[in-house]
């Protein structure tokens, strides 16, 4: 039923998780701002015009419509591996809410005294998650109104104890700018399949009535920025017990759409057995490790993955296929996207893989 506006909810809703998780307390900082408004224009659009675009031209989902554009664009099999490092990112995703859950249930709950670690309540969680995964995205728009509201209870009710200040500017750093381009990806969900399984059918439409697919991409975008910029401003806010309840079960539900994907995508490409036990084991131990070290993997395999992403649609796809799909107005338009998409991007990636490690060794 929500098919069609599955790629809008996702883009509504991941900024609100991960946020907090990414660059807590940033909203006060002007130059955080501004730096990742240039990553969702420089990185983040770029990519997502790119997905869309991949997703289109082969009319499938991101396992065998990668095998598709590769053996259209004659180009080596190693480019595959994109489709499974964007079911790993989605399943890293859940994971991360899961130990995130756990971890706060300790810490923003503690009078109810659980007596349990929180890897146990994470992987006791992942269990939840993966029941409600049957439900694939009938509730997502539900998850997403939860999250709403525990965003909005959390923004209110912190009083005057919040946060939440006038921006003004602050020293520039490497990790500000990996901060920035890690919310401009992970928290759209670029980079993960999601736009091949939430918008294909939409963009393929799009792409075979020959019209441009821009008019179907940008107001994914501006959803982003509208929600991104509302989650940089409530993750200055205090996390009271109530809105971390409230979100949470907004987030679990989230997870189990991101967790019926993965388990869909594998089962496509492993069969029925092979692909919803490989998700089940593999939900089940992520969601055992630390939320920061769950986070840490995700940063990284996800900036791999979108790194393979724009290679592949820059220098492995042919001109003509793309220049063909994106149907731009001006050929202007195209040049800047490929000049991006080539060289702006990968660098902006590399950059940002370089400023996570300088903060994780601090």
């Amino acid at each position: 039923m929500f098919h069609r506006y599955t790629v809008f909810l996702v883009a509504c809703a991941l900024p609100l998780l991960f946020v907090r998780q990414i660059a807590p307390s940033m909203a006060h900082e002007l130059d955080f701002w501004l730096l990742w408004l240039v990553a969702m224009t420089v990185v983040g659009l770029p990519i997502l015009f790119a997905e869309s675009a991949l997703s289109a031209r082969s009319g499938d989902g991101v396992w065998t419509g990668m095998q598709k554009l590769t053996r259209e664009a004659d180009a080596k099999l190693i480019w595959r591996i994109f489709a499974g490092l964007s079911v790993l990112v989605a399943i890293l995703i859940a994971s991360d809410m899961t130990a995130h859950i756990g971890a706060g249930v300790i810490q923003h709950l503690p009078q109810l005294d659980l007596s349990v670690p929180s890897f146990g309540l994470s992987m006791g969680l992942m269990v939840v998650v993966l029941i409600l995964s049957v439900l694939k995205s009938r509730l997502l728009p539900v998850g997403l109104v939860l999250v709403l509201i525990g965003s909005l209870i959390s923004l209110f009710d912190g009083g005057l104890g919040s946060e939440i200040s006038v921006p003004a500017m602050t020293k520039i750093g490497f990790g500000e700018w990996a901060k920035a381009v890690s919310l401009a990806l992970i928290s759209v969900g670029v980079g993960t399949g999601l736009y091949w399984f939430g918008g294909g059918q939409s963009s393929r439409i799009i792409y075979e009535n020959k019209k441009s697919l821009a008019g179907f991409i940008l107001p994914i975008w501006l959803t982003q920025i509208v929600f991104g910029s509302f989650a940089l401003l409530v993750s200055s806010a205090f996390v009271t017990p109530t809105s971390f309840l409230v979100s949470s079960l907004g987030v679990l539900l989230v997870a189990g759409f991101l967790v019926h994907y993965a388990m869909r995508e594998l089962m496509g490409r492993f069969g029925l057995m092979m692909g919803a036990g490989t998700t089940v084991v593999g939900v089940l131990l992520l969601s055992a490790i630390p939320a920061k070290v769950v986070l840490m993997m995700l940063v990284m395999v996800s900036l791999v993955a979108v790194v393979v992403l724009s290679v592949f649609s820059g220098f492995g796809m042919k001109i003509s296929h793309l220049r063909k799909t994106f149907n731009f107005k001006t050929e202007g338009r195209y040049n800047i996207w490929r000049i991006l998409v080539r060289l702006v991007v990968p660098l902006a990636v590399v950059l940002a893989m370089m400023g996570w490690v300088i903060e994780w060794l601090k």
